[in-house]
């Protein structure tokens, strides 16, 4: 596998640069660009020149020929001057985007600023949920509104619970019995609707977080020993979205998976395209990289492998991405890196400071890595 420093080249364009020529990826002259869609320097010309070389070099991570940078976008608000709110206001060369923030029944403004980041940027973009429960997501509000209007005087986790039964009868899981025929036939008429909601809103895919064992949710209704009902749900999903996808749905659909990746069933893990590790704070990856792939099994690919830091708690110094950024394991290089909640990045100098660096040091390192590792 061929990988120049074109790439690297292309990675600094997070720290606002312009490649003057396209055929000349290593000269590299800095200019000043707002890419948060006001004026800059650039002729109408040269910005379509620069944005076609980006969408072609956004593609260049398909097939994982080279790692991609990700993250977790939080208090997602494109309107007004206050840019930290705008997918458009993220680093050029981010890959992908996680919505930590509602993906669906957007804004018209949110449509439009998830529209350019995709067609315009080449990123990828995806929706995610906490997926412990049928219904997750797209389950119609006016279920829980009538429990609450039914039960005035009930207490609050009276209601809670009738809620909870409510939602899943609607997706007709009544019986309360996992493993039953009508618990196994509402996960799939969930999957379906859940992945018609994503072509919808043409998402590029669904990012599932799971966490069994730590975010609470209870006994959710997809929660079993062993994912195994995770993965009924993940069967499903892949006819749609994921590597294994069978279904046309106008374009290539990603199916991530993050969290607890050890408390999914084995048989999950070749649907995925990536597997996302928590890793907060954490640098010590080849433990990790031995949990995950521990768990997984043969499924497991280095290069399928994202490594997270928390930006709600460590913005302002970068934590540990930045020594994540440079990692690869004495097995292959890594799938990636990234943040959870990375729009808060936005808040440093320059915007995305630590965000912008970790790409670059991602690709030299990945460079370097190929260099000595020669692939025939």
């Amino acid at each position: 596998m061929k990988y120049t420093y074109k790439v690297i080249a292309m990675a600094m364009l997070a720290g606002s640069l312009f490649l003057t020529a396209c055929s000349k990826w290593t000269e590299i002259e800095k200019k000043e660009i707002d890419h948060n869609g006001g004026s800059n320097t650039l002729s109408t010309e040269e910005r379509e020149a620069f944005y076609q070389s980006l969408r072609d070099w956004k593609k260049t991570a398909e097939n994982y020929a080279r790692p991609v940078s990700f993250g977790w976008f939080s208090n997602w608000a494109p309107e007004g001057s206050v840019r930290k709110g705008y997918l458009a206001a993220l680093p050029d060369s981010i890959d992908m985007v996680s919505m930590w923030s509602g993906p669906f029944g957007i804004s018209d403004a949110k449509k439009a600023d998830k529209e350019y980041v995709q067609k315009v940027k080449g990123t990828k973009v995806f929706a995610c949920f906490i997926l412990h429960n049928i219904g997750t997501g797209i389950t119609p509000s006016s279920i829980a509104d009538k429990v609450k209007a039914d039960n005035p005087t009930a207490s609050e986790s009276e209601v809670n619970e009738k809620i909870r039964k409510a939602r899943e009868a609607y997706w007709g899981f009544a019986s309360g019995v996992k493993g039953s025929d009508d618990h196994t036939a509402a996960i799939k008429k969930y999957a379906k609707a859940l992945c018609d909601t994503i072509v919808k809103y043409d998402y590029d895919g669904l990012d599932i977080d799971w966490e069994p064992n730590v975010a609470g949710d209870g006994d959710g209704s997809l929660k079993g020993s062993n994912g195994k009902y995770l993965h009924v749900l993940v069967e499903e999903l892949s006819k749609y979205l994921g590597p294994k996808a069978t279904v046309d749905t106008g374009k290539r659909r990603y199916l991530l998976i993050d969290g607890e990746l050890w408390a999914m069933s084995k048989k999950s893990a070749p649907y995925f395209d990536y597997f996302i590790s928590q890793a907060y704070g954490d640098s010590h990856l080849d433990y990790r990289e031995q949990r995950v792939s521990s768990a997984i099994g043969e499924a497991y690919n280095t290069r399928k492998h994202i490594y997270t830091d928390n930006f709600e708690a460590s913005s302002q110094t970068g934590g540990v991405l930045l020594r994540q950024a440079v990692y690869n394991s004495n097995n292959g290089p890594k799938g990636g890196v990234g943040a959870y909640r990375i729009d808060n990045d936005y808040d440093n100098q320059p915007d995305y400071k630590y965000t912008r660096k970790a790409i670059y040091l991602m690709h030299k390192a990945y460079a370097e890595y190929m260099k000595e590792h020669p692939q025939p």
